[in-house]
């Protein structure tokens, strides 16, 4: 780890863009706050502070805010600051730089190294990105080589390139084929030929060439067998009377073996977080958890039978049509009930869908199984491995929309008392209002999913701990039913003001000897119901090939323990105590330094539920 970064480890990293920005000397300090870790990367060393920034906003910063939505790749404004000299420096949060303040590989440097999947998902990306980069007027930020960082399977820029007329497609063709083509794997380089050539056709049909990359990127992810394991645990919180937060899966699934919604339970993971008061939040929380997984049992069950892929949007639209069934129900209940305003009652939702997906390779039919994630409201989802803690989420409130909409920098943005104040959930309106966030992802590597509700989240509870949880899942050290109970408590202590709901689905990459040939899932879940005294656990396991055949087993429940009874891998997941027995972490299990938005001034309240 650098060895000034090591100084400040709760610091925010930025990226300097200015007149000679790159050439002050490494360990200078710039305005009193930012000290300089390598050229144009600097360490804020008063996160806490609220950085300055220019008002009204300036053009020059407009596409960083628009840019918003897309923080899994794109950067936005940190603040200004000025140096000795007065000359003013722009600087980028939510930049390309790794927990030892380093800045990611150039994906000119990983491209030649890279395996086929990697670099048809980078081809993927950056293909769904030129669209809304162009309507910033940043197309241009494709075509700089630097500009473009890899962080494992994740594209990243450093900034955006702005120009008066955005580039032709055709531009972006050049840049492929000299950029990628030479050093592409075999099957890439078929697949870019035919994509360029596409490009630079009279009437380039963008839908038919986004459809050639993701054909060829779910060949190259096929075939890899994987297991999952599932874990779910809501509390009602120390402060608070209701539980207002759902999950799915829960005991009561693990319980009803011998019922048609057990293929979903590997697959389909769930939070909920209520809005609304004199129980509205409650209900309509666990009417959605309900009505979804009796919904997607049916996408489920259409992906295990077609023998071809289902495409990305036709997935998103079935994916949001069940939300909008949700939805509509709770809406017509608050309608029912004549209740208006702030009394209607809602609920945030993050929910994974892992979805089985048949494509013919060379070698015959194979699956793939692809990760289609809906978000509404506050409640996130993180892809957390051994090396990253990546937010794939973007919370809708008030503090956002203002952002997004190029009238307020973040920083400015937060200071309102209705900063956290929601902008949308389910149910609130009538579906035609409601704008859900549907992402694909596919997996590359072992790791976690975690969706929590924000009474983990608030107050970077995640990125504060996430290492010190992650080693130990991945090493098998404890049960992920622990982990999911630990970080509930952990959420008790440490925030405390609210509800909480975790949910983590654990994806383990398989050698073909390890899966015997077979696609292995294993589904547990543990749901802390009423208060954080009551706990209960449930597993069950299950093989099946092509097909989810779930077995009849089940764990007995385990009681709950108080600090001074857990058994040392929960302290330590819990408080980071040591234990000889168990395995140490290393230094790369280890947080150094968080990136990402500062900490939340102040607890959500549900009850300033604000329209835009």
């Amino acid at each position: 780890m650098n060895g000034e970064a090591s100084k400040y480890p709760f610091g925010q990293y930025v990226w300097a863009l200015g007149q000679g920005t790159h050439k002050i000397p490494i360990g200078d300090r710039v305005d009193g706050r930012y000290q300089v870790i390598a050229p144009s990367i600097w360490l804020d060393i008063q996160p806490d502070q609220p950085p300055k920034v220019p008002e009204p906003v300036p053009s020059f910063a407009l596409p960083y805010l628009k840019a918003y939505p897309y923080q899994l790749n794109l950067p936005g404004v940190y603040g200004i600051c000025h140096q000795a000299s007065g000359e003013a420096v722009l600087l980028l949060s939510n930049v390309p730089v790794n927990r030892q303040g380093q800045l990611m590989p150039a994906i000119t440097k990983a491209w030649p190294t890279a395996s086929a999947f990697h670099q048809a998902y980078w081809l993927w990306q950056m293909i769904s990105l030129w669209e809304p980069l162009k309507n910033f007027g940043a197309a241009a930020s494709l075509l700089k080589k630097s500009n473009i960082r890899v962080e494992a399977w994740r594209v990243r820029l450093i900034g955006l390139s702005t120009n008066p007329i955005n580039p032709a497609i055709d531009d972006l063709a050049a840049a492929w084929e000299s950029t990628y083509l030479p050093e592409a794997q075999p099957d890439i380089a078929k697949l870019l030929q035919n994509v360029c050539q596409a490009m630079r056709s009279p009437a380039p049909d963008w839908a038919a060439i986004k459809a050639q990359v993701n054909q060829q990127l779910l060949k190259e992810a096929a075939g890899s067998p994987m297991a999952f394991q599932v874990a779910g645990a809501t509390s009602t919180g120390p402060t608070k009377a209701r539980n207002e937060d759902a999950c799915y899966p829960s005991h009561t699934e693990l319980n009803r073996t011998n019922t048609s919604d057990l293929p979903l339970l590997p697959r389909l993971a769930i939070v909920c977080d209520g809005v609304g008061g004199h129980e509205g939040g409650e209900v309509a929380s666990q009417k959605v958890v309900r009505s979804l997984q009796l919904q997607l049992r049916g996408l489920l069950a259409q992906a295990m039978e077609e023998n071809k892929a289902i495409p990305p949007q036709v997935v998103i639209d079935q994916i949001e049509a069940a939300i909008r069934v949700a939805n509509n129900l709770i809406a017509q209940q608050n309608d029912q009930q004549g209740r208006a305003d702030r009394q209607r009652m809602g609920t945030t939702l993050v929910m994974a869908l892992v979805l089985p997906q048949r494509v013919e390779t060379v070698n015959g039919p194979a699956e793939v199984n692809e990760l289609y994630l809906t978000h509404i409201g506050d409640s996130r989802a993180y892809w957390i491995t051994p090396e990253h803690c990546q937010l794939l989420t973007v919370d809708d409130d008030i503090a956002g929309r203002e952002v997004s909409a190029g009238k307020s920098f973040y920083a400015t943005a937060w200071q309102h008392p209705e900063a956290s104040s929601l902008t949308q959930a389910v149910g609130v309106r009538e579906y035609e209002q409601l704008r859900p966030h549907t992402q694909r992802f596919l997996f590359d590597t072992t790791g976690v999913l975690l969706l929590c509700s924000d009474g983990l989240s608030d107050n970077r509870q995640v990125e504060a701990s996430w290492a010190n949880y992650i080693g130990l899942i991945v090493k098998k050290v404890v049960p992920l039913e622990a982990a999911v109970d630990s970080w509930v408590e952990l959420a008790n202590q440490k925030n405390g003001h609210d509800n909480v709901a975790v949910v983590l689905m654990s994806v383990d990459m398989l050698d073909d000897g390890d899966a015997g040939g077979i696609m292995a899932e294993t589904t547990a879940s543990a749901e802390r119901v009423a208060t954080t005294t009551g706990s209960s656990s449930y597993a069950q396991t299950n093989a099946q090939s092509p097909h989810i055949r779930p077995s009849n087993s089940a764990a007995a429940a385990l009681p709950p323990q108080p600090p001074s009874q857990m058994t040392a891998a929960s302290r330590a997941l819990l408080y980071g105590e040591d234990d000889e027995d168990d395995a140490p972490l290393s230094e790369a299990d280890k947080v150094d330094v968080p990136t990402g938005s500062g900490t939340r001034p102040q607890a959500k309240s549900w009850s300033r539920f604000c329209s835009p």
